[in-house]
């Protein structure tokens, strides 16, 4: 998948999780509509009208997330004290359950910097939450669907 070593699922508050590429099952989009980006920026970017996600987890314990509990919000902000990648905290899994507001998926490289970006279609009425996105955990496998 693009040479990536993870993938960051960012979310509408820039809160993120990373997502170790061998616990990605399947990972698929719709047609990858390239970003202009005037900014000199070397990354690519891309939008995309559909997403598939399916990640693996090894029981329900993994998606026991409850984002009032923590302190700190998820993602690698200064000073926060507790890691964003699934594989040092398997619950955060559960936030893509809990909040349905996956607004793009970046594929990293093993020194965790962004090789490609891909925007996933947001229902423009809500500001908070993704109404496209549909979310299903079952038999071991998380599933995301975002179909704009």
């Amino acid at each position: 998948m693009f040479g990536a070593h993870s993938i960051e699922l960012v979310f509408e508050n820039i809160e993120s999780i990373v997502i170790p590429i061998h616990r990605v099952k399947e990972l698929e989009f719709g047609e990858l509509e390239p970003i202009k980006d005037d900014s000199g920026n070397l990354r690519e970017k891309y939008r995309s009208e559909y997403l598939s996600l399916e990640v693996t987890y090894q029981d329900e314990t993994e998606l026991d997330y409850h984002h009032d509990q923590d302190n700190s919000p998820l993602g690698m902000f200064v000073g926060n004290p507790l890691s964003n990648n699934v594989e040092d905290r398997p619950d955060i899994l559960g936030r893509i359950l809990e909040h349905q507001d996956l607004v793009v998926i970046a594929f990293l490289d093993q020194n965790q910097e962004v090789i490609r970006s891909v925007y996933v279609p947001w229902h423009e009425e809500d500001e908070i939450l993704n109404r496209y996105m549909q979310t299903k955990a079952e038999n071991g496998l998380l599933k995301v669907e975002i179909r704009g």
